[in-house]
């Protein structure tokens, strides 16, 4: 019996190259995976208007684990979210303009980027007010514009809340519902497929991905994952530049 029946893979710095693309030979192996009825999840950071156009066909289908785990979108539709409350959010808001004046704050509402001023971004944006703003959030985002890196958030969050601090990006706050990341939303994705998360292989190389890999049948790191991936991986694998998620799943394939 073969053990693991779905793949969990994050995007960027695991599947994708580090030029953001994705190799023939990792393709050809994905498609190879599913031609024997196991399936693929993608589980990434990202929000879903900036997945589709680095998969190939054969992921367009797929289901997406978007935000860190606040939504899971299936051909368009969003079947799963763990947002944080309006109310909060603008608290938020609030608390980060307090601690740190003049810092460029984004929020995602309804599959827009809201900034509270305008920016350099390559990322479609719109700006407002953001302690206006009456839906729910996928996440709030701090960005440091100099590159430079963040402060930890000092002001306790909302218990609906939970900081997201990235050992690779540390100019970079991510604010996400408690018990919000990828395992979680796997968890609930998988229950109501009849599956479990031991059915799962999992891929990643970053902080957001530790729960993600520790969670999952089979944890598998990046060879250029951060120390707290490596820490908690059953395997690590080649780096996401030599095809380290190919090399493990024609691995289980041929096994």
């Amino acid at each position: 019996m073969f053990p693991y029946t779905i793949a969990a893979i994050d995007l960027d710095d695991t599947l994708l190259r580090s030029n953001g693309t994705l190799s023939t030979t990792t393709e050809e192996t994905l498609v190879r995976w599913q031609a024997t009825g196991r399936q693929i999840v993608i589980a990434t950071g990202r929000p879903p208007r900036s997945i589709g156009h680095v998969l190939p066909p054969s992921l367009q289908g797929v289901p997406w684990v978007c935000y860190n785990g606040a939504e899971i979108r299936l051909n368009g539709e969003c079947i799963y979210t763990n947002h944080i409350p309006a109310a909060d959010t603008q608290t938020i808001v609030l608390q980060v303009l307090d601690e740190m004046p003049g810092a460029l704050i984004g929020v995602e509402v309804a599959g827009t980027l809201y900034l509270n001023r305008h920016a350099e971004r390559a990322t479609p944006y719109e700006v407002a007010d953001l302690v206006t703003l009456e839906q729910p959030a996928a996440k709030v985002l701090i960005f440091s514009e100099t590159k430079e890196p963040l402060p930890s958030l000092a002001s306790a969050m909302p218990p609906s809340a939970q900081p997201l601090y990235s050992a690779r990006y540390p100019h970079f706050i991510q604010i996400l519902a408690t018990n919000c990341n990828k395992a979680s939303a796997l968890e609930h994705w998988v229950e109501a497929m009849q599956h479990a998360l031991a059915d799962i292989v999992a891929f990643g190389d970053d902080t957001n991905d530790v729960e993600m890999v520790a969670a999952c049948g089979r944890g598998v790191a990046m060879a250029n994952a951060v120390a707290e991936v490596k820490a908690v991986a059953d395997e690590i694998t080649l780096t996401n530049d030599e095809d380290g998620v190919a090399r493990i799943l024609t691995k289980l394939l041929d096994g």
